[in-house]
């Protein structure tokens, strides 16, 4: 799976010429998609839409607008929250490799990785902080490093080496907590030119620990990766 077609997206099944002859607006992550990639789509139940066709070819991906644009036409019986997988992939336990969203999941309830999560409560789930929408603050940092010290132990070598995961719009966030403690010298600034406060990249960490920015990340969700622990 590449992405789930979000609850909020809107779906032009066909009816489009050329490179548009069917769209969907509003995946989670555009750029995970190619430009004239090959793919099709299953239910949340795994049962793959067929409708009129078994595949659809991509177009043009806009990362922007979060757009994917579609040179042939849906499957008729595609509709939102449905999976879209990599053509040549069979749908189904064993048949994927398994990412961030899969592993860090706070339950104690499913599988992963082969194990059950009820034989193992606390060691297979991972604690998350859901923030509701709300703005990111520099306290979560020190709210996780609260979590790492009660999972893994105060004095665990691990939890020095973890490192953040997540897409520019974090570290857009992250950016604008520190223009609001910058502060300037008046006295060395010359010209008649007001200061540029705004700098030319993004902070390279967030509480001390590297952030790394990804662009196919999912969008309001950053993880703190112990890759050591992993």
């Amino acid at each position: 799976m590449i992405d789930q077609i979000p609850s909020t997206a809107t779906i032009s099944l066909s009816g489009g010429t050329g490179a548009q002859v069917a769209s969907i607006v509003g995946v989670n992550v555009a750029v995970a998609f190619t430009d004239q990639q090959v793919v099709k789509f299953y239910s949340t139940g795994g049962v793959q839409r067929t409708g009129g066709a078994t595949t659809a070819t991509i177009s043009y991906s806009d990362g922007p607008s979060n757009t994917l644009f579609f040179s042939t036409a849906l499957p008729s019986d595609v509709v939102v929250t449905d999976y879209i997988v990599v053509n040549g992939a069979s749908y189904g336990s064993g048949n994927s490799i398994l990412g961030i969203k899969a592993w860090d999941v706070n339950s104690n309830t499913g599988t992963i990785g082969g194990l059950n999560r009820s034989a193992y409560p606390g060691r297979l789930s991972t604690p998350t902080i859901n923030l509701n929408g709300a703005a990111l603050t520099p306290g979560i940092a020190q709210r996780a490093e609260v979590l790492l010290g009660r999972a893994l132990g105060p004095d665990a070598e691990a939890i020095k080496t973890g490192i953040w995961y997540g897409p520019p719009e974090q570290a857009f966030a992250q950016s604008n907590l520190m223009y609001n403690v910058q502060i300037a010298n008046a006295q060395e600034i010359k010209g008649d030119k007001t200061l540029d406060m705004s700098k030319k990249y993004f902070s390279d960490t967030f509480g001390g620990r590297k952030y790394h920015k990804s662009w196919t990340a999912v969008a309001n969700r950053m993880d703190l990766l112990v890759l050591e622990n992993w």
